[in-house]
Parts: C-alpha cells; sequence; structure tokens
C-alpha cells in the first residue's frame, strides 16, 4: 500500500471509556428510574417527565465533561417543582402528592451528584420509591419487578462503596447471596412480628377511575360495565354454595326517578328488621377495590363483621372506603321477609313518578291493575307480558327518546337487565306498589380449584324489589321473563352468539378455561395468605402450633424464639463457611518439611518462597544440595508447573513425600 493511500485513511478516533465514577452515576440514574416506574400511574406525567430529564441530564454532563448546573439553576427548578406539587395535589402530604413530591426530590438529587455520598442517598430515595409502591400496587405480578428492581438497588449500593473496582456481575452473586441469607429472617418476621387490626397505614383513598357499580343508573350503564371481565370480588363459603338462582349480590338500591335516571336517596329512611327463614350461608368475601363504601353480601345479609353496617334497604356499608384488596366475613339468608310495615317516607319515595313523563306505560299499567285482583297477581301479569310477547335481551340495545320506559315498551323492546328493571319498577308504581331498583352483581364462575365464586364486572346485574303487603319486600327479577338462561347459567349463554361476551372464549376452550382458573387461584391464595395476612392469620398459625390465645407477650416470646433459632443456624453456617481450609497433601508435606529444618535452626521466614528459603538453607548445610535441590525442584514443578493428571501426578507425589521423609537434617 502506497504512503498516499495510508496518509487519506481517515483517522477514527477512540472514544475513552467512561470513568468508574461515571458508570456508578449510570447505574443509579437507572435503579431510580426503575424505582420510579410503578408510580407513573399515579403521578401527574409531567413529574415523571422532569425527573427523566434530570437523570439524562446528570448522565450528559458526566459524559461530557460540562460543569454541573449552578446552584441558583438547581434552586430555582426545585422551587418550580414543589409549587408544581402544590398546585396540582393541593398539598405535600398525603400518598399521591408525597410520592410526587419524593420523586422530583430523587431527581434534583441527582442533578447535584458529585460524591459516593449522593449517589448512597439517591438510592435510599430509589428505596423508599420502591416500597411505596407496594401501597399503590399489591398484585401478584408486581412481586417480581419490585424483587430484582430491589436486587439492583443493592447490588448498585454495594458497587459504588468497594473500594477495589468490582464487576457488576459479582456485585449481583454477592448481593443475591445476601438476599437469599435474609430470606428466612423476612419470613420470621411477617408471620410472628404481632400485628395491629385494621390496615397497618391510615391512608386516605386513592381518588381514581375504577370500573364498578355506580349510585345512578341510566339505560346503557349496566350493560357496557357487563362488557368488562375485571374482577370484583371473590367469594369463598363455609360448606355449601347457593344454588345459581339465588346467588343475587346487593349493592346500591336506587329510589329516585327522574324519568330516565335512577339515583340513590338523598336521606336514609328508618331501618326495618330482617326476619330469616331456610339455610342460611357463612362465606367470607374478598373485595376488590372500588373506592367506594358498598359491599355486595349475598342478598339478604343478617351477620356482618365490626366496621360495616346495614342500612334501611338491606344495603351494607363499609364505614370507610374500600381502597385495597379487603376481605369480609359474612352470612345471608337467601329466603327472608322484612318485618313491620312500610315506613311512610320509604312508601312516599318507593311510589314517586315525575310528572308529565312515560304517560303511556302509565297508562298500561293502570289498564293492566284493572284487570287483577291483587298486587301478586300484576306483577305476574306484568312478566307473562315479557314472556309472551317479542322482548328481547341483548347487550346492544337502540338509544331511547326522552320517554325512555315507554320507548322501550313500545317501540325498540331490545335491551338489557337495566332496562327491564327500570320498566317494571315505572310500571309497578303506576299501579300503586311501592318498588325500587337494586343494583348489584348475579352469578359467578366456580373454581373448581380451590372451591370459591369468581364475581367479575360482567356479572352485573338490575332487579325490582316490590312491597306486597305482609310478606314486604319482594325481590321480581324481570330479565328472568325475558332471559331465564341469563340467571341459571350466566351471561354468556343468554346473549345471542353473534354478540361479544367476556369471557365466551374461556368457555369454548376447557385448557383456556383451566389455565384462566389456575391463575385466579393463584392470585387468590396471594391475597389470602399474603396481602390479607394479618391478626386473624396469625392467631391461626400460632394455635396450629399449640399457643391457643396468644397475647403481645406469646408473641414476643415466638418470634424472640424463632430469632435466636435463626441467627444460631446463620452463625453455624457462617462458622462452616469460613473455617480454616485443609491445606492439600502437598503443602502438608512442604510444612513438615519446613518444621524439620526449623528444629535445627534453620526456620522459615514468612516473606520467603520455597527457592529463597531452601538456598539460604544449602548456604549453611551444603551438605544436603543433592537432597534439597531434588525436593525443591519437585517441589516447584508440582505446585507452579502445569498440572499433572492421574497416574502421574500420584507418582511424582508420592517421590516428593518420599524424599521429604529420607532427608536427615
Amino acid at each position: 500500500m502506497s504512503e498516499v493511500a495510508v496518509a487519506a485513511r481517515p483517522i477514527v478516533a477512540r472514544r475513552a471509556p467512561l470513568s468508574r465514577f461515571a458508570l456508578q452515576l449510570t447505574w443509579v440514574s437507572g435503579s431510580f428510574l426503575l424505582a420510579m416506574l410503578p408510580h407513573l400511574s399515579s403521578i401527574r406525567w409531567w413529574v415523571a417527565l422532569l425527573a427523566v430529564t434530570t437523570a439524562g441530564w446528570r448522565l450528559l454532563i458526566e459524559i461530557r465533561g460540562w460543569s454541573l448546573p449552578h446552584r441558583l439553576i438547581r434552586t430555582v427548578i426545585a422551587i418550580a417543582g414543589m409549587l408544581g406539587v402544590l398546585l396540582a395535589y393541593r398539598t405535600l402530604n398525603g400518598l399521591e402528592a408525597g410520592t410526587a413530591f419524593l420523586v422530583l426530590m430523587g431527581g434534583m438529587k441527582l442533578l447535584e451528584t458529585r460524591s459516593t455520598r449522593d449517589l448512597t442517598v439517591t438510592i435510599f430515595v430509589s428505596y423508599f420509591l420502591l416500597y411505596a409502591g407496594f401501597l399503590y400496587h399489591q398484585e401478584l405480578p408486581w412481586l417480581p419487578y419490585m424483587l430484582v428492581t430491589a436486587w439492583l438497588l443493592t447490588a448498585t449500593l454495594m458497587l459504588i462503596h468497594q473500594r477495589s473496582p468490582m464487576s457488576l456481575a459479582e456485585s449481583l452473586q454477592r448481593t443475591a447471596r445476601m438476599l437469599i441469607m435474609a430470606l428466612p429472617l423476612a419470613v420470621l418476621m411477617f408471620l410472628f412480628f404481632p400485628r395491629l387490626p385494621g390496615q397497618f397505614w391510615a391512608l386516605p383513598a386513592r381518588e381514581q377511575a375504577m370500573t364498578g357499580l355506580s349510585d345512578t343508573m341510566s339505560p346503557g350503564d349496566v350493560s357496557e360495565l357487563s362488557i368488562s371481565s375485571a374482577l370484583a370480588f371473590r367469594v369463598k363459603f363455609e360448606g355449601d354454595m347457593p344454588p345459581p338462582r339465588e346467588r343475587y349480590w346487593r349493592g346500591p338500591v336506587l329510589h329516585d326517578f327522574d324519568g330516565r335516571t335512577w339515583r340513590r336517596p338523598r336521606f336514609g329512611y328508618v331501618e326495618r328488621p330482617v326476619i330469616a327463614f331456610g339455610k342460611s350461608y357463612d362465606y367470607r368475601m374478598v373485595l376488590e377495590p372500588h373506592n367506594r363504601e358498598w359491599l355486595f353480601p349475598l342478598d339478604a345479609v343478617t351477620g356482618w363483621p365490626q366496621g360495616t353496617f346495614r342500612t334501611a334497604d338491606f344495603q351494607l356499608l363499609s364505614r370507610r372506603a374500600v381502597s385495597r384488596t379487603t376481605s369480609f366475613a359474612m352470612r345471608s339468608s337467601p329466603q327472608y321477609r322484612s318485618g313491620g310495615p312500610l315506613p311512610k317516607a320509604m312508601q312516599m319515595a318507593d311510589l314517586r313518578l315525575p310528572p308529565g313523563r312515560n304517560p303511556r306505560s302509565l297508562a298500561l299499567a293502570q289498564q293492566l291493575r284493572a284487570t287483577v285482583a291483587s298486587d301478586t297477581e300484576f306483577v305476574q301479569a306484568v312478566l307473562q307480558r315479557f314472556r309472551s310477547e317479542e322482548f328481547f335481551y341483548t347487550l346492544q340495545p337502540p338509544k331511547l327518546d326522552t320517554d325512555s320506559v315507554d320507548d322501550f315498551l313500545f317501540n325498540t323492546r331490545r335491551g338489557f337487565c337495566e332496562h327491564y328493571a327500570s320498566a317494571f319498577t315505572v310500571l309497578a308504581r303506576a299501579a300503586g306498589i311501592p318498588a325500587r331498583v337494586v343494583t348489584g352483581y348475579q352469578g359467578g364462575e366456580f373454581n373448581p380449584m380451590n372451591d370459591y365464586l369468581i364475581v367479575r364486572q360482567s356479572d352485573a346485574h338490575a332487579w325490582s324489589e316490590v312491597w306486597l303487603g305482609e310478606d314486604g319486600w319482594v325481590r321480581v327479577d324481570p330479565t328472568s321473563a325475558v332471559a331465564p338462561e341469563r340467571i341459571e347459567r350466566g351471561l354468556a349463554d343468554a346473549i345471542d352468539a353473534t354478540e361479544s361476551v367476556p369471557g365466551r372464549l374461556f368457555r369454548r376452550s376447557t385448557l383456556l378455561l383451566q389455565m384462566r382458573q389456575a391463575w385466579d387461584a393463584v392470585n387468590t391464595f396471594w391475597n389470602d395468605k399474603v396481602v390479607e395476612y394479618g391478626e386473624r392469620h396469625q392467631r391461626s398459625l400460632l394455635e396450629r402450633l399449640g399457643i391457643e390465645d396468644a397475647d403481645w407477650q406469646e408473641l414476643g416470646t415466638a418470634l424472640l424464639v424463632s430469632l435466636i433459632a435463626f441467627f444460631a443456624l446463620l452463625t453455624g453456617y457462617l462458622a462452616w463457611q469460613f473455617r480454616p481450609r485443609s491445606h492439600d497433601p502437598l503443602v502438608r508435606v512442604y510444612d513438615a518439611l519446613c518444621r524439620q529444618l526449623a528444629k535445627r535452626g534453620l526456620g522459615r521466614e514468612p516473606h520467603e518462597g520455597p527457592n529463597t528459603y531452601l538456598a539460604r538453607v544449602l548456604t549453611q548445610r551444603p551438605d544436603l544440595a543433592a537432597q534439597l535441590n531434588e525436593i525443591l525442584a519437585l517441589y516447584v514443578a508440582l505446585r507452579y508447573g502445569p498440572r499433572l493428571l492421574g497416574s502421574q501426578l500420584t507418582s511424582q507425589t508420592s517421590r516428593f513425600k518420599f524424599l521429604v521423609n529420607q532427608l536427615r537434617v
């Protein structure tokens, strides 16, 4: 190649490798962003963007060798971020505002990072952010992410505190061993640390939109909810399970009607007693968070836990919003009647109809009422009309006019449960029968893997209740007159095959259904045994261990004994792990030679290797030259030369032992 060609070749400058501090800063920034990720759904978008920007800015500064921004600039950004959080959340306290503020401060700390101490502070901020994520996400799929992120944070912390360089792989290996060794202690603390009843932190409910029933109902509301397969709650019965026709889960009761929309009353009524007869069911409901006070017991609830109460219209309410997955022990009696006369205020509310609305429906009700002798016969006449005439049950009903009940009964005749419940209740009121709309859920999917019911949002339902004299409030479900299979077998069997229904694909595939049920069983175990592990579970565990009616002292004793046992096992393991290692046979023979020479005043100095030591011995004992030279050559070959295998190694080792034993000093 000519010199001209060589000179024309472009010279590519090699980029200098990142400094050790730049690598540490990269890992700290990445760990911080991983810890922030679980909060993206709860903080404002600009908070996350500002944190990512400051992290990227600081990395660019380190890589390019720029100067850090002036303190005034950092102060202005910090104050602007704080004011932004204050304006967005109206406070700097609370779960969401506090999390957003912590994210901002973590990003600002990265922007001023200069030393190992600054990196350590950012790591600890990341720890707080990561574990605060459990206040938002307690679902099982989040657990691996949290564990891996905690592992990376700990490995990064070890990496930045090592004086001598350490590879990331070595840091991850050491951290993994540390976490595995700490796992038994974490399990013991989880099982035996005394639990307080209720939530550990009394945090306010998060204000966010969640899928679920509303306290109002207009045509189309429940049908829109029924296309969601989201979980509403799970129910585990003690003993037999009620048949499908009795699986009505009571939610908000709607009394007020403006001609189109049903609403809950603004004021309460006088509570009426519930007289139960027939079989009762004891069960535990695990309710998903929906940020409402409503519970959904089997209708009608006769036993409920502390912190809840039953209203005058038999709805069960919690004294605080259900903002996390919570379990409730209940008792219900599907066969019941309400005792005593109907209170005057409730009677007036449940007969009230808006003037001038739905005139054709009111005329139809009066016409039907004139042909029957009792309120019960009127109810049967309306249901028979739904059965015999061309009414259709569908998730895709047409839109209704202003007088929605008239339009439904006389024109479209296509609707979902809320259409039939609303129309029936209006007809009953027009006939002089107190009536109201009850919303909730109906049915549930049985999971044979753990013998419990899964109730989803697609099981949302609406029905009516009418007051029939001595019988009190009686449930009337007009849907059962149009689509009885909806009550007995579920939504998928009641809707035409051309309509999209949640869960229909799983019903058609046995394998998919089993996979879905297996995954739900795993989640149920996680929620019941881990997320909901509290005082009740702890006392049950101690009773199985022979500790009856444990108090604080016994819990503390059990925890202390467990910790002593754990640390005793850990001490034994560490003593065995770091015990003095026994030398191999070659070293033992060499040490014997050194001791033999030391007895004759020829001891080895600590700094002397084999060559230096035996050379010094030969200057004092030249008569041993032949033997010591052969011993030295053989030892150096075996110790520092190419490794011998098999019979050759055994032969040379035996020769070395023989020469040492034959040496006479």
